[in-house]
């Protein structure tokens, strides 16, 4: 079988798939090799198999190498810092009791989701403030 550019650019093109599919960030480097390597084959055709693989090796390699610490500080100057971790988001918010915290627990409607809320026993309508987050639990304290 005669390997062709755009044989690599397709493979280039699957994986960049897989690297939108899948968590991680492996397959984009491979990608890159892959492209580079169908590079080598558009500017020299005649390029044989065994430069091809050292090409497509190389180059995923170097991108790995290069690119993860970009990648490492895109991920670090995150807007949004909480954005996986709601509940540390809510640390410090206050918010109105709408049922009471009996026997040091109770739950409470925050934003969309309905939490746990542990702390001393409060009645309904009493505003706490979130003090500590323990799982899926809020700790609320009485807020001035």
């Amino acid at each position: 079988m005669n390997i062709v550019f755009w044989h690599w650019w397709a493979l280039a093109a699957v994986l960049l798939i897989f690297e939108m599919l899948l968590p991680g960030v492996v397959f984009l480097f491979i990608a890159i090799g892959a492209a580079a390597a169908g590079l080598l084959l558009l500017v020299a055709a005649g390029a044989s198999l065994e430069l091809q693989l050292f090409v497509f090796a190389v180059v995923s390699v170097a991108s790995a190498i290069l690119l993860r610490r970009s990648l490492r500080r895109l991920q670090g100057r995150s807007t949004e810092p909480h954005i996986n971790a709601r509940a540390a988001a809510l640390v410090g918010q206050t918010f109105f009791l709408d049922q009471p915290i009996l026997g040091g627990r109770g739950r409470a409607t925050l934003g969309d989701g309905s939490w746990i809320v542990t702390g001393p026993d409060m009645v309904a309508g009493s505003k706490v403030r979130v003090a500590a987050v323990n799982g899926t639990e809020l700790k609320v304290e009485p807020a001035p």
